[in-house]
């Protein structure tokens, strides 16, 4: 049963003057305010004094008071409960050419039920990547359409006029449409921000968006940064010619941990399963993956030494602490579990070794250097007998060029070292992972909404995520919705 409503005229509570604060009202604004407690609803109810605006037509500067009309607004400032506004609007009357208009009013945008307040934390929340329509909805008060309305009415990002110095490009698997499962995204070296969100990767698509930029604006791009698509170095060849393409180390390295993956498949499709062999191939393939001079935190093995901080020890080290393997029923600590993998094939030796190879060439080459030492690579891979080595080789000879290019440096900073304050030069080579990270960010606004269905309303909740633009205070217009 619903409880009697509770009326309170004066003094202001603090949450008739919240809305007095959030309007920017002035109590002497105000003819009546007063608020309604319902138990699960809380009303407010509010007249405005009369300030006598002059007839927008005519501009008679002594209007009359035609009539009042009540209307409901929604104001989800309270997450516990529902919250409305009950506001007695004035419509005024000119009585020299007979134009009838309402009174400013400072609580909802025109043709709208929710209080600007409401609009303005909806859009605010929608900014960060974890929230869906219906969450935010939830804690409003509001249905997830609503919540949609709001966010198409006030977000509308338009396409992009300018090209950055440093252009990366990389797909996402975030959207499914009627041609593709895949969306491009292009992002800003310089300012960590997106470019622009295409629904394909497909060649069409980047000819169409590429296409609408003058000469001028493409040749500012002097860099570019993908991984080993060819659609993406065809395109960028034609509209940027004299920008130096790259391929990024983190898909080369990617392609072949890919070819490893298939030479330890392989050895392990002519063991037995449940033997040894196959337990190492099966369980253990994780520490192919590990680099020879990584290193792991461990906790302090000194309970009664004063140093509070976990210590840092080599992965592999062969004097490294043992755990228990259930397996081969001993003690066994990484370095010795490695050992015994790369024991079963000759194969899988030299295609972790060439990994090991590879992986030292990326950290280690300069761009003096980088063609003469991968040249090196290449010939050991022609020589090799491993067939998924001599497959890795002719994506390098496809991709030398462009993997050389990864050493290119396309920005140099100054840091401090906090140890012993002196700064240090570091130089940034042209790569993609920036763009990896915020693919993250795409993939987790499509997951936590389990897909989007609507192409617009995704890619502009992307990029008001990605680079948190300023919204439109003032609702689009339908017309101004389409552009």
């Amino acid at each position: 049963m619903r409880k009697k409503a509770e009326t309170r005229n004066v003094p202001i509570t603090s949450l008739e003057n919240s809305v007095l604060e959030l309007y920017g009202l002035d109590q002497n604004a105000v003819e009546s305010l007063s608020s309604t407690n319902l138990g699960d609803l809380v009303i407010i109810n509010v007249t405005l004094k009369p300030d006598y605006p002059p007839c927008p037509r005519c501009g008679h500067e002594h209007p009359n008071v035609c009539n009042y009309v009540d209307k409901t607004i929604t104001h989800s400032i309270l997450h516990n409960c529902r919250c409305q506004i009950n506001y007695h609007a004035r419509r005024y009357k000119c009585p020299v050419c007979n134009r009838t208009w309402y009174e400013f009013n400072p609580f909802v945008f025109k043709k709208q039920r929710i209080s600007v307040s409401t609009v303005v934390c909806v859009l605010e929340e929608m900014r960060d990547p974890a929230v869906t329509f219906t969450s935010v909805a939830k804690r409003y008060n509001l249905s997830p359409t609503t919540v949609q309305h709001i966010f198409d009415d006030h977000v509308q990002i338009p396409k992009a006029t300018t090209l950055p110095r440093v252009l990366q490009l990389d797909e996402t698997y975030s959207f499914k449409s009627g041609t593709s499962v895949y969306v491009c995204m292009l992002l800003d070296y310089d300012t960590q921000t997106a470019v622009d969100l295409l629904p394909s990767r497909k060649k069409q698509d980047l000819i169409d968006f590429f296409s609408s930029f003058p000469l001028e604006e493409r040749q500012k791009v002097r860099f570019i940064a993908a991984d080993m698509y060819e659609t993406y170095r065809v395109v960028c060849k034609k509209f940027f010619p004299d920008a130096i393409y790259a391929c990024d180390r983190f898909h080369v390295m990617q392609e072949f941990n890919r070819r490893l993956t298939e030479v330890r498949i392989r050895t392990m499709k002519g063991t037995l399963k449940g033997s040894d062999e196959y337990y190492l191939l099966k369980h253990q393939n994780h520490l192919l993956g590990i680099k020879p001079n990584a290193k792991k935190r461990i906790k302090n093995p000194d309970p009664y030494s004063k140093k509070k901080k976990d210590i840092w020890v080599d992965v592999f080290d062969p004097n490294g602490e043992r755990t228990y393997n259930a397996h081969f029923k001993t003690w066994l600590n990484e370095y010795e579990l490695r050992e015994l993998l790369l024991s079963i094939s000759d194969d899988l030796t030299e295609a972790y070794e060439m990994r090991n190879t590879l992986s030292e060439f990326f950290r280690n080459g300069t761009k003096v250097d980088a063609a003469d030492r991968l040249q090196v690579i290449l010939a050991d891979l022609n020589r090799s007998q491993v067939k998924e080595l001599n497959a890795f080789g002719q994506t390098v000879v496809n991709w030398f060029r462009e993997i050389v290019n990864s050493f290119e440096i396309v920005k140099t900073e100054y840091v401090v070292d906090k140890k012993n304050g002196k700064a240090r030069r570091k130089d940034h080579r042209l790569t993609s992972s920036m763009i990896e990270n915020r693919n993250k960010l795409v993939k987790q606004i499509k997951n936590n909404a389990n897909g989007y269905t609507n192409w617009k309303r995704f890619r502009n909740r992307v990029l008001y995520v990605l680079n948190r633009p300023a919204f439109r205070l003032e609702p689009f217009e339908k017309e101004d919705k389409g552009k």
